[in-house]
């Protein structure tokens, strides 16, 4: 399920589907107070306001659109790309990258927004001679203008600050990405992970306690963005990181040896309709998949035989690969099960009721292990303060 809720479909570039969030709805709020009230200028700075917002976000797609071409080029699948109030965020696979494609998709984004300002520079230089500014402050105040060169100044400014703010050492901006791929070039990605979350954590404290203290609440609001953010990332990464050292030999449930394919389809009702491997002389020689089961005796075909509709085209794993790599074919296949082999001969079925099971006892061993890290900082902490 999409964690981003129920979007509205933009369009599509190269597969790619864009969509928009609906609390984007909020900007449009935004627009008509801060050009329509707040500037006196009305229906001509409401409608100039939309045009300056859409031209920004338009800057934000092909920063996205960037990292969703390195990506591709890396092998990896982008989902699609939503826009929402705060930003972009594109659905890319995950998987174990060199730190070096980490980095490179990770810079493709702000390498957009500078290529963007650099475009934009000339005409930024011929305003500033026109209207004699020479100093950086008379470009931010004719980027409040209501005019075309206040619309350059404005998209200028906007991708030179989309660019430095993504390139922050914090996740989820991509600067965190890059610190992680600098640090796994020395430690694993896991241990490279924490550095960067905690690192963005700290941050994000820092700006939320300094909104607090001027009086700007947008910064505290972006502060829990980025602290929750940054969690969900070392999450996912501590779950690959163990689901990894995991075998799935070790999970397997044994199943009764299987199921032979010259018995009636019935027989596989026994214990429950579920996913079964079928067996011949201890080796695999299909899958029964549950639906397919159900449909068949639904219709009363009891003469149907377990060899009439099983699943030939079956993906065996051994015993020794790991928990995440079998997980990756589940979810790509959109399968529920797989048999687990040993040299070539049946050891077991891993099924998606077992894969929530190891989810559990990752979860519970992460829970103990930050628990132990709080609680020896509180008491350094306490030896500290003595």
């Amino acid at each position: 399920m999409d964690c981003l809720g129920r979007s509205i479909d933009i369009g599509s570039f190269r597969g790619i589907a864009i969509k928009v969030h609906p609390s984007f709805a909020l900007l449009l709020i935004w627009v008509i107070y801060q050009w329509g009230f707040a500037t006196g200028a009305g229906v001509p700075g409401v409608l100039f306001g939309t045009i300056v917002l859409l031209a920004v976000f338009g800057c934000v797609l092909a920063h996205e659109l960037a990292h969703a071409v390195v990506a591709i080029r890396h092998g990896l699948a982008v989902h699609d790309i939503t826009l929402l109030p705060i930003g972009g965020v594109a659905r890319i696979e995950h998987a174990s990258l060199t730190p070096r494609a980490e980095t490179l998709i990770a810079v493709a984004g702000p390498l957009m927004n500078v290529l963007i300002a650099l475009a934009l520079t000339p005409l930024v230089l011929l305003i500033a001679v026109a209207h004699n500014i020479n100093q950086a402050i008379g470009i931010l105040l004719y980027a409040d203008e209501i005019s075309i060169a206040g619309f350059i100044l404005y998209l200028w400014i906007a991708n030179i600050l989309l660019a430095i703010f993504n390139l922050l050492p914090a996740f989820p901006m991509d600067g965190g990405r890059v610190l992680r791929a600098l640090l796994s070039a020395h430690r694993n990605r896991l241990s490279a992970t924490r550095i960067s979350v905690y690192t963005a954590q700290t941050m994000a404290v820092a700006l939320g306690a300094g909104g607090l203290l001027i009086g700007d609440y947008l910064m505290p609001l972006v502060s829990v963005f980025i602290l929750v953010s940054a969690q969900m990332e070392i999450r996912h990464v501590e779950i690959e990181s163990a689901l990894k050292a995991l075998p799935v030999g070790q999970f397997a449930l044994w199943e009764a040896g299987g199921i032979s394919p010259d018995v009636p389809l019935s027989f596989a009702t026994r214990g429950g309709p579920r996913d079964i491997v079928v067996t011949r002389n201890h080796q695999v020689v299909g899958m029964l998949w549950r639906h397919e089961l159900l449909h068949h005796l639904s219709g009363s075909h009891h003469e149907i035989y377990v060899r009439d509709v099983m699943d030939r085209g079956f993906h065996p794993a051994e015993v020794s690969d790991s928990v995440y790599d079998v997980h990756l074919w589940m979810h790509e296949s959109n399968r529920s099960a797989v048999p687990v082999i040993d040299n070539g001969e049946y050891r077991g079925i891993f099924t998606g009721d077992r894969l929530g099971h190891v989810y559990q006892v990752i979860e519970e061993r992460n829970r103990a292990w930050h628990f132990g890290m709080l609680l020896a900082f509180w008491n350094r902490l306490r030896l500290v303060w003595r």
